[in-house]
C-alpha cells in the first residue's frame, strides 16, 4: 500500500498524481485498474476529487517484471531499505546492468534478493566504480524520485598529478562510437565537473579529489579529468599511462528527498 498526503488543493485525483510527478503512462496504468486507488478505503477513479489533506491509498502490485536477465545468487550489501526504495554499496568490477563482459550484475543480484521485480536503478556506476545506488521498488517511486527527489551525488576519485585545490570543468561530452568511449566536443551534451582536491600523494604523484556533478552523464568524471590531464590512475581507456590495476572511484555520498516522507535522506558510505 502506497499512501499520498495531498498537501496541494482540492483538485482531481488526475491533477493530484500529476502533481505528484507521476508520469501519465503511470497515470494510465493506474486508471485501468478498478480499485486499485481509494480515499477512506472507498473506491476512486481519476475524475473523483481529493481534498487537501486527505491521503490516497494506491494498492500497488507489480506487473512488469525484468526478464532475461541473467540469474545471480550473490549477496548485495545494502545500506538503506523501506519498502519503496533500496540503497545498495555496489563493489568493483560488476557492471550496473548486464553486459556481454561479464557473466554477473547488480540488476541481477538486486531481482534475486526483491524477486519478482523490474529494476529501477535511479543512477548508474561504471562496472569499475564503486559505491551507492538507489532502487525503486516500484513505478511510483521512481516517477516521484525523477521528479522531485533531487538526488545529488558525490564522488572520489584518485587521478595522476597534482590537481588544482579546486576547480570546476564545463565541457560538453558526447559518445565516440569509433573509440567506444566519451569524448569532449562543442555538440556534445553539458557536463559540469566540480571538484576539490582532499590530499597529495608525493610518492606516487596522485592526488585524491571529491566531486559532484551537475547533468552527470556517462563516463563524466573519468572524461572530464583526462581532459583537464590528470587522468584518473589506472584507467588505460581515459589515457592513464599506469595499468594492471583498477582505477579509483566511489560514490560515496548520496543526498536526496524521501519521496512520502518528505524528509532529506543523506546517505555516506567508508572510503575503503
Amino acid at each position: 500500500m502506497i499512501n499520498l498526503k495531498n498537501t496541494y488543493k482540492t483538485t482531481t485525483i488526475k491533477e493530484f498524481l500529476k502533481h505528484k510527478g507521476l508520469s501519465s503512462r503511470t497515470i494510465t496504468q493506474l486508471s485501468k485498474k478498478l480499485g486499485i486507488m481509494k480515499i477512506n478505503g472507498e473506491p476512486k477513479i481519476l475524475k473523483d476529487i481529493i481534498k487537501k489533506k486527505q491521503k490516497l491509498q494506491i494498492e500497488y502490485v507489480e506487473e512488469n517484471f525484468t526478464q532475461n536477465y541473467p540469474k545471480s545468487s550473490e549477496p548485495i550489501n545494502i545500506v538503506y531499505e523501506d519498502k519503496n526504495i533500496l540503497i545498495v554499496d555496489k563493489p568493483s568490477n560488476l557492471p550496473t546492468i548486464p553486459s556481454y563482459s561479464y557473466a554477473d550484475s547488480l540488476a541481477s543480484r538486486v531481482i534475486n534478493y526483491l524477486g519478482k521485480t523490474t529494476f529501477r536503478a535511479m543512477n548508474r556506476l561504471d562496472a569499475d566504480t564503486t559505491g551507492i545506488v538507489i532502487i525503486a521498488k516500484n513505478v511510483i517511486t521512481e516517477n516521484i524520485l525523477e521528479k522531485f527527489g533531487k538526488i545529488k551525488k558525490y564522488y572520489l576519485a584518485i587521478v595522476e598529478g597534482k590537481t588544482k585545490f579546486k576547480g570546476k570543468i564545463n565541457a560538453n561530452i558526447k559518445d565516440d562510437e569509433n573509440l567506444k568511449k566519451r569524448v569532449i566536443a562543442n555538440d556534445g551534451l553539458p557536463a559540469i565537473t566540480f571538484y576539490k582536491r582532499l590530499k597529495y600523494n608525493k610518492n606516487d604523484n596522485s592526488s585524491l579529489v571529491k566531486c559532484h556533478l551537475k547533468y552527470g552523464r556517462t563516463n563524466q568524471i573519468r572524461c572530464h579529468f583526462s581532459h583537464i590531464s590528470h587522468p584518473l590512475k589506472y584507467d588505460t581507456k581515459y589515457g592513464s599511462l599506469f595499468q594492471n590495476k583498477t582505477f579509483y572511484l566511489r560514490c560515496y555520498k548520496l543526498i536526496f528527498i524521501h519521496p512520502y516522507t518528505c524528509k532529506k535522506i543523506t546517505i555516506k558510505l567508508h572510503l575503503n
